[in-house]
């Protein structure tokens, strides 16, 4: 049985909404994802066409339900950045002396955005329906002064952070990307010279594990006004490898992985009422099989969040729902 217990925050700093109390929020959500291939500080970029949802969700204890609904009018132009397939499952979770940060992106249909690579007479985008990626990524980290600072105030709306605090930061993440495409990943005509030793392939992989360290803060303005800034990195040890399946000639090998997770938020809070917004990102530079060569992951969210807390005066069948779940 997985048990998680909620510690009582110091009480000058934090005021605590999590026993007797239910969050409801209503929510504008973007999510992200980007892949990207260096050489020597020469870059071959790819994006997705991302779009955005609209939402609802509620928090209890720790349980947070989130429900998005996609909307066709806020995504960008089809024609012109081509057609994207996904299924995001980020997931963050926020447990006073931990976050842990869950990834399953899988996305299919990309573009090339930095078209000059190409050269200059290169006009539109180059849309790529036939790149897949995967990105299943685990980070967990330990916050030191969990009883003055709250992540919960500013992501769950179920504390309120009332004065001005900070804290380090420390933890470890495990990761995996690999992209596959029906042809080569690295355009053919690049103005770049032997980029990735002048290697074709049309499928790639990333394997690492790596620790971080780092500092966040969240400055008060009259009690009430936020602005939260996070920031950790760390390195690890990262293993590629780049395919081509046509001649199924290979590369690999290991080496370093730099990652970064930066954090943001701002608003309104207080005893009734949020309004706010949050930004989560999540890179990782991961050594390619050649000296000099590089393949970073850019996954993320920025939402607009309003939300408003209901006290509970009795028992509700959501708290008898609730307690049946294996975890406190």
């Amino acid at each position: 049985m997985l048990t998680v217990k909620h510690n009582t925050p110091d009480t000058a700093y934090i005021e605590d909404y999590y026993h007797h109390y239910i969050v409801l929020r209503a929510y504008e959500s973007t999510k992200f994802n980007s892949y990207q291939f260096l050489d020597n500080g020469n870059k071959v970029t790819y994006k997705p066409n991302n779009h955005n949802n609209l939402g609802l969700g509620f928090n209890y204890k720790y349980l947070s339900v989130n429900l998005g609904f996609y909307v066709p009018f806020l995504s960008k132009d089809r024609n012109k950045y081509g057609s994207t397939q996904t299924l995001d499952l980020q997931t963050h979770l926020y447990l006073q002396r931990f976050v842990i940060d869950l990834y399953g992106q899988f996305y299919k249909g990309y573009y090339l955005s930095n078209t000059s690579v190409l050269g200059a007479n290169t006009t539109g985008y180059v849309v790529r329906p036939d790149i897949h990626t995967r990105d299943i990524s685990a980070v967990v980290q330990y916050v030191f002064s969990y009883k003055t600072f709250s992540y919960n105030a500013a992501y769950y709306q179920n504390e309120y952070q009332k004065k001005s605090a900070g804290s380090f930061i420390a933890g470890a993440g495990i990761y995996h990307t690999d992209v596959k495409a029906d042809s080569a990943l690295i355009p053919p005509g690049t103005i770049y010279t032997n980029f990735y030793d002048g290697r074709q392939f049309n499928t790639t992989s990333n394997n690492s594990l790596a620790g971080s360290i780092g500092y966040t803060y969240t400055y008060v303005y009259k009690k009430h006004y936020f602005l939260t800034g996070s920031l950790s990195g760390g390195l690890g040890l990262n293993y590629s490898i780049i395919d081509n399946t046509s001649t199924q000639q290979s590369s690999s090998r290991l080496a370093a992985e730099y990652n970064l997770t930066a954090r943001a938020a701002a608003g309104y809070n207080s005893d009734r009422y949020f309004a706010g917004v949050t930004y989560v990102r999540l890179t990782t530079e991961n050594s390619a099989p050649f000296s000099r060569t590089f393949q970073d992951v850019n996954a993320g969210n920025f939402r607009v969040i309003v939300a408003k807390r209901f006290r509970m005066k009795s028992k509700s069948m959501l708290e008898k729902a609730v307690k049946k779940i294996p975890v406190q």
